[in-house]
């Protein structure tokens, strides 16, 4: 165990594309936000865009019909930013980094290449990303005074053959994400999947679905569900009533745990961070928490994780203590600036002038014409804070509220500063609502939250 306390912070995804530094003698939220992340003794954030240079070319992103893929929050719309953003990261008192989601191959397998290179170059601990699926699933570690930390990364929003190959004695595996593939199963009356099977039966699926299912899932013919086409069917229970629920594919599970087990033993501290825009119901990017990531986030801690962050939904989502440790289940946006997403707009059916799609309904208030439609969520985060004490107990959680700022200028939109007077009281309030339902007690002083620990 380390010889000291430990100090760590979280933030949620960073879609960072411009130049901040100077931002921090001019405005307060901003410099006290970072006094946040520098005090603590390890800082984790989520680089959402693809680091690249000026000649690394987009990718042909196909548009996605798919629901069980999640490409990008838009057929045609690509992040990427400048390799310098890590830079400002690093300044900002970040040092530990994941860049495993749903945009890590927005720009092909040499946007992947070109992340690894800006990573490697400025010797930054990194994870879920790697030149194959080995270095992609292994832990990063950072040295601190309060001990060696280890970070592991993986995502459930995985790009569509964004998947790190293996490598082997005869072949290279491929560069690309460490993956934690999300099944699908839709259960339902004994009466509804018998017609499902009557139809397969008489239109010949039945006889053919066997040439693509076990390209996708070798195991498909020892699963006691019934698949239909590609669809994976169960009769419904008392326990398990007709819906859509989640599993994650065991094989990717494994091998998270697996690597877990290695940084606990490898390391006096250990951070999970899984990117997920996966909610309830087959729904996406809400801010409710789907029971199959609490069922992951449980394994992780009871494997040997001392925190859990999500990010991915651009949401704000509850916070959960099991075993005494945290588990932040989204904590929203870091930074949000718009100028990060690159469009492609002769691929979408929507006007050019806008600079990103309205993927997830009203807005959260237009104040000029060229703010564009998000939900609230998106403009709003907290920064928590953990410390643990040198025997390993979780000693306290405090929660700093953020603003991105939705209403500011262009060139300070999307920026996060600490949540002053009612807009504090308001994002705290938010979290400790979504809280509730885990059996986790905010309490609200002034403008930071705590969380009451038993």
């Amino acid at each position: 165990m380390a010889s000291d306390s430990f100090t760590f912070a979280a933030t949620g995804d960073a879609i960072l594309a411009n130049s901040v530094s100077t931002l921090e003698s001019e405005r307060d939220g901003f410099g006290a936000l970072l006094d946040v992340l520098r005090a603590a003794d390890a800082a984790v954030t989520q680089v959402e865009p693809v680091l690249v240079t000026e000649g690394t070319p987009h990718a042909s992103l196909r548009q996605e019909t798919d629901q069980y893929q999640y490409l990008a929050p838009f057929p045609g719309a690509i992040m990427g930013s400048d390799p310098s953003i890590l830079d400002e990261l690093v300044n900002m008192g970040v040092n530990l980094f994941t860049a495993a989601s749903n945009h890590a191959l927005d720009f092909g397998a040499t946007g992947v290449r070109s992340t690894l290179s800006a990573m490697h170059t400025r010797d930054v601990p990194f994870a879920g990303i790697g030149r194959d699926l080995t270095e992609a699933r292994s832990p990063a570690y950072l040295d601190t005074e309060a001990g060696r930390v280890g970070l592991l990364n993986a995502t459930t929003s995985v790009p569509p053959g964004g998947e790190a190959g293996v490598s082997t004695s005869r072949f290279d595996g491929e560069c690309g994400v460490n993956p934690l593939h999300v099944e699908w199963t839709y259960r339902m009356l004994p009466e509804h999947l018998d017609q499902l099977q009557t139809i397969a039966d008489r239109t010949g699926i039945d006889q053919i679905k066997g040439e693509w299912l076990r390209r996708e899932n070798p195991d498909w013919r020892t699963d006691d569900a019934y698949y239909f086409m590609q669809m994976r069917c169960a009769p419904a229970t008392e326990q398990q009533p007709p819906g859509i629920y989640h599993s994650v594919h065991e094989r990717d599970r494994e091998a998270l745990l697996g690597g877990i087990g290695d940084a606990d033993a490898a390391a006096d501290w250990v951070i999970v961070a899984l990117h997920v825009h996966q909610a309830r119901d087959g729904n996406r990017n809400t801010s409710e928490t789907p029971k199959f990531l609490q069922r992951v986030a449980h394994e992780c801690v009871e494997t040997g994780a001392d925190a859990v962050v999500v990010t991915g939904p651009h949401a704000l989502r509850g916070v959960e203590l099991h075993q005494e440790r945290p588990i932040f289940y989204s904590l929203g946006n870091f930074f949000f600036q718009e100028e990060a997403i690159h469009r492609i707009p002769e691929s979408i059916d929507q006007p050019v002038e806008s600079t990103v799609p309205n993927v997830r309904g009203s807005s959260a208030g237009q104040e000029t014409a060229s703010t564009v439609a998000h939900d609230a969520d998106n403009w709003m985060s907290f920064v928590p804070r953990c410390e643990f004490a040198a025997n390993g107990t979780l000693t306290d959680v405090t929660l700093y509220p953020c603003t991105l700022q939705p209403r500011a200028p262009v060139p300070q939109r999307g920026t996060p500063t600490l949540a002053t007077g009612q807009a504090a009281r308001d994002i705290l309030r938010t979290v400790a609502e979504r809280s509730a339902a885990f059996g986790t007690t905010i309490r609200i002083e002034d403008e930071t939250g705590t969380i009451t620990l038993a």
